[in-house]
């Protein structure tokens, strides 16, 4: 278990339980893709609502999915699993020692990953006007939708989750 230094008030140090500098260094670089990746995947939302809602994107005609092709539809399912597994991937590579720490890294990167992505698109587009609009959240494995307010809340849950699990390994 990491452990970091502290003063027990006697001029003694003792050693107690903490994330530790290697841990929280990996966390920051994870953190890094994480908004790259989120940049990335706001960029590509940009180009499908210039294409397909060119008035405007809509909550009806995204459940609808009669907007984009069958072909499209596939596309973008196709992109999310990978996403999915990017994250993943980079989560496995952090991590040195057991699937608890892979799964606490992979939490961590997909909630900044979830949360960056509508910062990005509030940035590029001025979109969601408020926490509460409607969103396509994933296709996987079927149509989700939800306030936006709904990934971000559990993001920030999944965020904390992750440094539990990572002091406690």
């Amino acid at each position: 278990m990491d452990r970091t230094r502290a003063d027990r008030g006697d001029g003694r140090a003792t050693l107690r339980p903490g994330l530790g500098r290697e841990k929280f260094r990996r966390l920051g670089f994870l953190a890094s893709f994480a908004v790259g990746m989120a940049y990335v995947e706001a960029a590509v939302v940009v180009y499908l609502r210039l294409l397909y809602y060119p008035d405007g994107f809509h909550i009806e005609a995204a459940l609808a999915q009669s907007v984009a092709p069958s072909n499209v539809l596939s596309i973008e399912i196709g992109r999310e699993a990978a996403t999915l597994v990017m994250l993943a991937a980079v989560a496995w590579l952090a991590a040195k020692r057991s699937w608890w720490e892979r799964l606490a890294y992979f939490v961590w990167t997909f909630a900044i990953w979830d949360i960056l992505y509508y910062v990005w698109l509030y940035v590029l587009l001025r979109w969601p006007p408020d926490l509460m609009t409607l969103d396509v959240l994933f296709l996987i494995p079927r149509v989700w939708v939800a306030p936006v307010l709904l990934p971000v809340a559990v993001s920030g849950i999944l965020m904390v989750l992750a440094a539990v699990i990572l002091k406690r390994t």
